[in-house]
């Protein structure tokens, strides 16, 4: 089987747009083959940055047309040291981790087997999920409490909210985290993100406050390269400590393993892709640390690609749902992964990733034309 084309698409921000907050833009990636089967995948994009990752995405691509498709394995060792001579980075992992999901969507179609049993069978039945609550449009807390109780309502027993979130100052924040914790059920878990907003001395503060409200998830108090300020805050109580969305390598959650700096690692699936969160997963368990999938993507490719390996990944703490992208992820991907009451998703038993693309609906976000002309809408 040869691979005949890969194509990208870009889907602009206003798509997702709601009136919640703003989009987001996502870059998708499917690759086409000569035997009439197709993968699709996702990439991550940061900040802005979508054209410079579709760019990547389709320079990797000359490399892999008319070819026989890769063992993924092989795929990553010729991007990394073929194509960019070791010389990688962020908007380079984010364009390899796109094309791998297509490959491992392929491959399970391919093999009639869901990508979750190709990365070592299922673990679970369900994958928990956490959903995202976070607005990048000005609201008062209270509106934010009021989403929250609304996610919970649609069957989210975990939210996660950005109390520190605007400068907001640490008294005010663990004030608005008692607003939210005496307006949701108690078995709805809060989780909170402080965007490395802090350092050592006022985590400290919070993490004693966490724990008197029953909070048992501190994501990014303080830079993810703050090792000691990380372990030191790990090791003094029992909310988790959780970091890793911003790096991009295996290499850096081995230091964050090697520092004892973290309880959770959150690497982002559409930035790493499935063979490192796997394989990342496993040193993780070596260490008695957890893996949560950080998933700031569209509710697609990239969602698929979050349960697979949340599916097959024994120590995982969670899944990231991003409510606020659903309808737009909607115009063009249905997702076949049933979502319980409780806020998780079956096992989807389709071949692959569990999706369908509606690739008639991407046409106008066709990375190759579109960067010759302006933007759609």
């Amino acid at each position: 089987m040869k691979i005949t084309k890969i194509k990208t698409y870009v889907v602009p921000a206003h798509v997702s747009d709601s009136d919640w907050a703003f989009g987001k833009a996502f870059v998708l990636v499917k690759v086409e083959t000569d035997e009439n089967l197709s993968g699709w995948g996702e990439a991550y994009v940061p900040n802005d940055c979508e054209l410079a990752v579709a760019a990547l995405v389709d320079a990797l691509a000359r490399y892999l047309e008319g070819n026989d498709v890769p063992q993924i394995a092989q795929f990553r060792h010729n991007a990394v040291h073929s194509f960019a001579t070791l010389q990688t980075g962020l908007h380079f992992s984010c364009a390899v981790a796109g094309i791998e999901t297509a490959l491992w969507d392929l491959q399970g179609k391919a093999q009639a087997q869901p990508v979750y049993q190709l990365l070592g069978g299922a673990c679970r039945e369900a994958v928990p999920v956490y959903t995202n609550c976070h607005a990048n449009k000005d609201f008062p807390f209270d509106d934010v409490i009021d989403y929250a109780r609304g996610q919970h309502e649609a069957g989210f027993n975990q939210v996660k909210v950005y109390p520190f979130w605007n400068d907001t100052s640490i008294d005010e924040g663990l004030t608005h985290l008692r607003q939210l914790r005496e307006s949701l059920p108690a078995e709805c878990d809060i989780l909170v993100d402080a965007w490395r907003a802090l350092n050592y001395e006022s985590a400290k503060t919070v993490l004693n406050t966490l724990e008197a409200m029953g909070i048992r998830w501190l994501e990014d108090p303080v830079p993810t390269e703050d090792f000691q300020s990380l372990a030191r805050l790990a090791e003094s109580g029992s909310v988790d400590i959780v970091t890793g969305e911003t790096l991009s390598d295996e290499a850096g959650f081995s230091q964050l393993l090697n520092h004892r700096a973290a309880d959770i690692l959150n690497p982002d699936i559409a930035c790493v892709g499935l063979s490192t969160i796997t394989s990342m997963a496993a040193s993780a368990r070596a260490a008695s640390c957890k893996v949560a999938i950080h998933n700031f993507n569209s509710m697609g490719p990239a969602l698929a690609a979050s349960l697979s390996a949340g599916a097959a990944i024994e120590n995982l703490a969670g899944v990231e749902y991003f409510s606020r992208f659903k309808a737009g992820t909607q115009v063009f991907c249905r997702l076949n992964w049933q979502q319980t009451q409780n806020g998780s998703f079956i096992l989807s038993e389709e071949p692959g990733l569990g999706i369908s693309v509606d690739e008639s609906i991407l046409a106008d976000f066709d990375y190759r034309l579109a960067a010759k002309r302006p933007w759609p809408g």
